[in-house]
């Protein structure tokens, strides 16, 4: 956060009271650090955290600051340091102001500096989805990995030349990808219908035409609406989930998919879930998944 203050505010000098000579942005917007590096290097931190600009202009009084022996670049340096304070006169009596460059006026504001912070990160859409609905962490890390594409699947095992299944290990009918698993899969479309059925959104179950999870996902959160998109989101999560650890047990464990196995399994942690406090889930009736 120092960071981005020491860059975000720029100094217009009046009596220099206010303002820190080896730190602040006093210099044309710009601090010490950026016209003489070689210099500050030679003031002790101490020196450079307290030295006014009030105390150090008259009779070149930053000169004392100095410390060790100069190089030839710090020379270099010095001599345009020198250049630019030749021009720079204090005014008495006269406020140093203090200006927020990450905002239209001037005056800082909490939302423009989470902005700045932001400055050249790309945003991710389904991480809102993620990570502010309920279900336990385990189950959100699983679908961060889901839509960044890194769960182990036969297609990214094939890739690294590891053993993996043949076909999906539910169906038998395709390659097993991720958003094969979780939404193109015969299985993985009667699952969900059974599931979202709970919550009498039988309809958003995927269709032929949903080939993408996040696709599939983005949009039926919107046909929700906000009052349900919350209990919706959670629901998707323990969905993706169940189908994931059944699709681990008939890998590693052998066992036969089974759609009643799976959706017992997602009735019983959805009960956990909503004695944990997952209240967004409470329209949703249990009775019906089975």
């Amino acid at each position: 956060m120092q960071s981005l203050v020491a860059a975000a505010v720029i100094t217009h000098l009046g009596d220099g009271s206010d303002t820190l000579f080896w730190k602040d942005r006093c210099l044309n917007g710009k601090c010490i650090k950026e016209v003489a590096p070689a210099v500050l290097g030679m003031v002790p931190k101490r020196i450079a955290s307290r030295r006014l600009v009030k105390d150090a202009l008259p009779d070149l009084n930053w000169l004392a600051d100095l410390r060790g022996a100069i190089s030839v670049t710090a020379l270099a340096n010095l001599m345009d340091l020198c250049d630019l304070l030749e021009g720079m006169v204090l005014q008495p009596d006269v406020p140093d102001v203090h200006t927020w460059r990450f905002s239209e006026s001037g005056e800082y504001s909490a939302s423009s500096a989470y902005r700045a912070l932001l400055l050249g990160s790309v945003s991710f859409e389904p991480a809102e989805r993620i990570w502010k609905s309920w279900a336990p962490g385990k189950c959100k890390f699983f679908l961060w990995l889901v839509e960044h594409d890194r769960c182990w699947t036969a297609d990214r095992l094939a890739k690294r030349g590891l053993d993996h299944p043949e076909s999906c290990p539910l169906c038998d009918q395709m390659e097993e990808t991720i958003n094969h698993l979780l939404v193109q899969c015969s299985f993985a479309k009667q699952f969900w219908f059974s599931l979202l059925r709970s919550g009498g959104f039988q309809e958003l179950c995927p269709s032929h035409d949903d080939v993408c999870f996040e696709t599939w996902w983005r949009n039926s959160a919107a046909r929700v609406g906000k009052p349900l998109s919350k209990g919706f989101n959670s629901l998707v999560i323990l969905g993706a989930w169940s189908l994931w650890k059944h699709r681990n047990r008939c890998v590693f464990d052998n066992c036969n998919p089974s759609a009643a196995v799976v959706l017992a399994a997602a009735r019983e942690e959805l009960m956990g879930w909503r004695m944990a406090g997952a209240k967004a889930l409470s329209f949703f009736h249990l009775e019906e998944v089975s």
